[in-house]
Order: C-alpha cells, then sequence, then structure tokens
C-alpha cells in the first residue's frame, strides 16, 4: 500500500509504500526520507499522518523539482 505519493505536472515523483515500509535492507530514497524504512505499517501510518507535509517539502528541495500536489492514503485519514 501507498502511503503518502508526491506529483508534478509529469505525474507521480516519488512515494512511500510497502518497498519502505517493509524493508529488510538499509538503502531507502523515498518521500519519508527514512523515517518509515522497515517501522512497520502502523508505525509508518502513524509517522506519514504527523510527518506528511515535512516530508514533501523536503523531498522536493532534496530532488530540486516542483511537488505540485500530494496524497495521502484514504486508510490513514480520520474516520470522522
Amino acid at each position: 500500500m501507498t502511503l503518502i505519493a508526491v506529483y508534478n505536472s509529469s505525474g507521480c515523483i516519488g512515494r512511500c509504500d510497502a518497498k519502505c515500509y517493509e524493508a529488510q535492507l538499509p538503502e531507502c530514497e523515498c518521500v519519508c526520507g527514512g523515517v518509515n524504512h522497515g517501522a512497520g505499517l502502523a508505525k509508518a501510518m502513524d509517522n506519514t499522518r504527523e510527518l506528511a507535509e515535512e516530508w514533501v517539502k523536503e523531498y522536493g528541495r532534496k530532488t530540486g523539482q516542483t511537488v505540485e500536489r500530494y496524497e495521502i492514503s484514504p486508510l490513514q485519514l480520520p474516520l470522522f
């Protein structure tokens, strides 16, 4: 499951998904900047809810790309 995805006019330019939060190997270059790396789904969902806006800004700065929008998985949004 993708937790967060960032987009520009070309489409999706980055995301954080199971390759990150279920990772066993030490490398990670996704949107979360390594915060969710190997953390497991529940912790990664908490991290993403709390830190998504910061990650998006940093990802755009780090990659030199303009982030036009981002989406957080609907499964993470509060149910009220």
